[in-house]
């Protein structure tokens, strides 16, 4: 059996070597219950390269307590959360095949084996209020076995979670504050951890945890093969990410925000709209460490000149070499594919809106080589644009029908009432949900073939620095970012300008556009023209958003293109929700389209149907007569804005 739950809760260290001595009987508002105690042993599982560990998912086996079985933390977005594999097999070695699906994205097949044992001597207090259980505080006395380096460490440390789910934010923080005041008043303070595991391999934990064996075991080092640097080949995020989504370093602040004592809702819904980095500068000794300079001080004179010894020659400082377009490029794929793989393992769970997600990955993967082409072999660099254009290909299907479920809702709310039966909402909403549930399976049985997995390792080969040409390496990071993203720009220019064919001329588009030129008709052009002219929408509108991805990769890797590129970058996006308009109301046309079909023969009612399908054609054609005018608007402000030379 698999189940699944939303943590919330927060986290504080206990100096010295016992649990700390709690006055409970001051807890404001609430009481305790009668101490439960439980003796749990957990072995933690990873790759050999802590794949898991970077992607901040934790894997154990754990026996004691209340929830014997196998575990899978995670964090997805902003969302925390455990599936629970139960029951326990005979073996210890033996993983659910279940669980090792889930983890497939990031395991890339890659054998698992132990890398930490915590023991942990755990004392649980339910904490009730008038009408129930509220939470529980949890007391551990932690005894922690790197099997990598043969360190053990411990410590002590208390939790407090939500064990109701429909608590709102005040009542949430009402309960943690009051739990808060008597952990603060016998010594305790917000946890500098995410995670046991962490400590266990010696990432962190500062004063609070102790090195116990071996004796001579230095703390720094003892496990540095083990930690989790927050770089470019861990995927992780200094800001949210790509159309909206958002990024794991944003999470991982919300994380370590909540364990300081501001757990919010944000950690259940994992919504977020902002690209915002860290804004932290370097303090003046770091910065003077780093580049090798030594603040001056001034000194006594001695009296006795000749006692004093010559001073020792200082040593030449260290020069760091300037990053090439190849490191620049090699640290925007590999965080690119760090981020697809994270967001693989949460469609795999079904974590809110992880499809879309998973597309922008796949999108902006596809953006960098485009953009990139040149500094990457070319049968290479085509050959993996094909590949994730055929990955984005199954997402975009599964993300239209998402679009077109939301859409719904806002469709049937608008109408007056009376207009259209609760009926024909009912069988409108369970076809949108069957049709869903479908095009998920097919993203599934995608993400679990062999032929993606083949790509994510083949990009992870790249991103390692493999067939990126030399003609990268020769660049600097400052003329690379300039190349890439001028090419990316230019892509937009050149499709907000393309030209509609004149009529009874051969032309290629797409399906969903000659769906667009058979259901609308638009002054002066025919069916093709029509289709045509929703193509040039179509790809301006990707266009955009693929210089959107590369200004944010660059970024992301410290690459600066000049702020004319970056602001035309950003004018680009602020035309995409314009041009987005057109393109989800043909995606609702369609999907209504096939509904009216689908009612038809099942004899189910149409009117509401038809009367919504009526309401997208005329919003569609509105749209595209529009578009020649945001298109004009697009080009003007792009070649106000980027520098000449481009």
């Amino acid at each position: 059996m698999v189940t699944q739950q939303v943590e919330i809760e927060r986290k504080y260290d206990v100096a010295g070597q016992r649990t700390p001595r709690l006055k409970l009987h001051k807890l404001k508002n609430f009481t305790v219950g009668d101490p439960v105690e439980h003796e749990m042993s957990a072995t933690y599982y990873d790759t050999a390269d802590l794949a898991l560990a970077h992607a901040k998912v934790a894997v154990r086996r754990r026996t004691g307590g209340s929830d014997d079985g196998w575990h899978v933390k995670y964090q997805a977005g902003q969302v925390r959360g455990e599936l629970h594999y139960e029951p326990l097999k005979t073996s210890a070695q033996r993983i659910p095949a279940a669980l090792r699906r889930v983890l497939t994205g990031l395991t890339l097949g890659e054998e698992l084996t132990p890398v930490a044992t915590i023991n942990t001597h755990r004392t649980v207090y339910p904490v009730l209020g008038e009408d129930g259980q509220y939470a529980e505080l949890c007391l551990d006395a932690v005894s922690a076995r790197d099997e990598r380096g043969r360190v053990t460490r411990e410590w002590s440390e208390c939790e407090v979670e939500l064990t109701r789910d429909d608590l709102t934010q005040k009542q949430a923080r009402t309960v943690f504050e009051a739990v808060e005041s008597v952990l603060y008043a016998a010594g305790a303070a917000p946890s500098s951890s995410v995670a046991k595991i962490a400590r266990a391999l010696g990432q962190d934990g500062g004063d609070s945890v102790r090195v116990v064996a071996p004796e001579h075991a230095a703390e720094a080092g003892a496990s540095d093969d083990a930690a989790l640097p927050d770089h470019a080949s861990s995927g992780t995020d200094d800001a949210t990410s790509s159309d909206g989504g958002v990024s794991e370093t944003d999470a991982a602040k919300a994380s370590a925000e909540s364990e300081r004592g501001s757990a919010t809702k944000s950690e259940m819904t994992g919504d977020a709209e902002t690209d915002k980095g860290s804004g932290k500068k370097p303090g003046k000794k770091a910065k003077a460490e780093k580049t090798g300079k030594k603040s001056k001080k001034k000194s006594g004179k001695s009296s006795d000149k000749d006692s004093q010894a010559p001073a020792a020659a200082e040593p030449e400082p260290e020069t760091k070499s300037e990053p090439t377009g190849a490191d620049v490029l090699a640290a925007m794929l590999a965080r690119l594919t760090g981020e697809l793989q994270r967001w693989d393992f949460a469609v795999r769970i079904d974590a809110p809106d992880s499809v879309h997600q998973l597309r922008v990955r796949s999108r902006a993967l596809r953006a960098v080589l485009q953009a990139a082409r040149g500094f990457v072999t070319e049968d290479v660099v085509a050959d993996l644009e094909q590949r994730l254009k055929g990955v984005a290909r199954v997402l975009g299907d599964a993300r239209d029908q998402e679009v077109a479920r939301q859409r719904l809702d806002v469709l049937l709310e608008a109408q007056p009432s009376g207009v259209v039966t609760e009926q024909a909402k009912q069988e409108l909403r369970a076809s949108a949900d069957q049709l869903g549930v479908v095009a998920g399976r097919t993203v599934r049985r995608e993400l679990d073939g062999a032929a993606y997995l083949q790509l994510v390792r083949d990009l992870r080969a790249l991103a390692a620095g493999q067939d990126i040409t030399e003609d990268a390496a020769q660049l600097s990071a400052k003329d690379f970012a300039k190349t890439v993203l001028g090419a990316a720009l230019n892509r937009v220019l050149v499709s907000a300008n393309a030209k509609v064919p004149d009529a009874d001329v051969a032309t290629d588009v797409s399906d969903m556009a000659a769906e667009v030129g058979r259901r609308i008709t638009l002054p002066g052009l025919d069916a093709m023209q029509t289709a045509a002219a929703f193509d040039v929408v179509h790809e301006t509108r990707k266009a955009a958003k693929s210089a959107r991805y590369v200004s944010e990769a660059l970024g992301h890797a410290h690459a600066k293109a000049g702020k004319k590129r970056v602001r035309a970058a950003a004018v680009a996006k602020d035309y995409q929700d314009d041009l987005g308009v057109i393109t989800d109301a043909a995606v609702m046309e369609e999907w209504l389209a096939r509904a009216s079909r689908s009612f038809q023969r099942t004899g189910k009612d149409r009117y509401a149907v038809g009367l919504l399908h009526g309401m997208e054609l005329s919003d569609l054609r509105d749209g595209m007569l529009e578009a020649p005018e945001i298109l004009a608007d697009l080009v003007e402000d792009l070649c106000e804005v980027l520098p000449s030379e481009d």
